[in-house]
C-alpha cells in the first residue's frame, strides 16, 4: 500500500516551469514510498510525433513531452468521477492505491492541495519543501504499516499524511487544525460542499 499522487501543473508560467524542474529529484526521492504521476506529461519517444505533445525538457535521460489535451482529458474525467474541480492553478491530488481491490485507486479518502493557494497564504514556504515533507511522511506512513502484521486490513491515513507534511512545510506558526478547516487550500474526499 502506498499513497498515489496526481500533479497538476501546466508549463505555462515560471513557478510552473521551477516545479518541472523538480520531476526528476521527486522520481527518485519518491520512488519507494508513494507512486507520483504529472498530469499530461510523457517520456514515450513517439510522442514526438505526435501533433498534440510538445517537448517540454529532459529528465532522466529522456526527453519530455506535455499534451494540454492529455491533461484537459484527465481532469475532465476525474471531475466527473469524484466531486473535486481543477482550480487551473497547480494541485496535488493524494489518494491510496488500493491493490487488492476491483479498482486500483481508491477515490474515497483524496486530499486535494491547491499548491498556489497554500503558498499566498503562508501555509507552505515552497513547492520543494512541501514534497519534500510528503515524501518523508509518506515514507514513515508506509514504513509503519509494513511493520503491521497484517497490511491488508489496514489504511494508510491520508489525512494524518498531508497533516504531517504541511505542519512541516508551513511557514506560519498557526496551528494545523486550522490550515485544515480551510477548505480553500485543502480539501478532502468527505468535506466537500455541493
Amino acid at each position: 500500500m502506498e499513497i498515489v499522487v496526481f500533479l497538476f501543473v501546466k508549463p505555462t508560467t515560471q513557478e510552473a516551469i521551477d516545479i518541472i524542474q523538480e520531476f526528476e529529484y521527486i522520481h527518485y526521492n519518491s520512488a519507494k514510498y508513494c507512486s507520483i504521476y504529472a498530469i499530461g506529461y510523457s517520456n514515450d519517444p513517439e510522442k514526438r510525433f505526435d501533433r498534440c505533445y510538445r517537448k517540454v525538457t529532459e529528465m532522466i535521460d529522456s526527453d519530455w513531452y506535455f499534451s494540454n489535451k492529455a491533461f484537459v482529458d484527465f481532469k475532465n474525467n476525474l471531475e466527473h468521477r469524484i466531486k473535486w474541480e481543477y482550480s487551473g492553478e497547480t494541485e496535488i491530488l493524494i489518494l491510496q492505491n488500493n491493490p487488492d481491490g476491483r479498482d486500483p485507486l481508491n477515490f474515497s479518502n483524496y486530499v486535494a492541495i491547491d499548491v498556489n493557494k497554500g503558498l499566498r497564504e503562508g501555509y507552505i514556504d515552497s513547492f520543494q519543501r512541501f514534497m519534500e515533507s510528503l515524501v518523508r511522511s509518506a515514507r514513515s506512513k508506509v514504513t509503519a504499516k509494513e511493520a503491521a502484521s497484517d497490511l491488508r486490513k489496514s489504511r494508510i491515513s491520508i489525512k494524518d499524511t498531508i497533516s504531517e507534511a504541511i505542519e512541516d512545510s508551513k511557514k506560519t506558526p498557526s496551528p494545523a487544525k486550522q490550515i485544515l478547516k480551510d477548505r480553500l487550500f485543502y480539501r478532502c474526499a468527505n468535506n466537500f460542499i455541493g
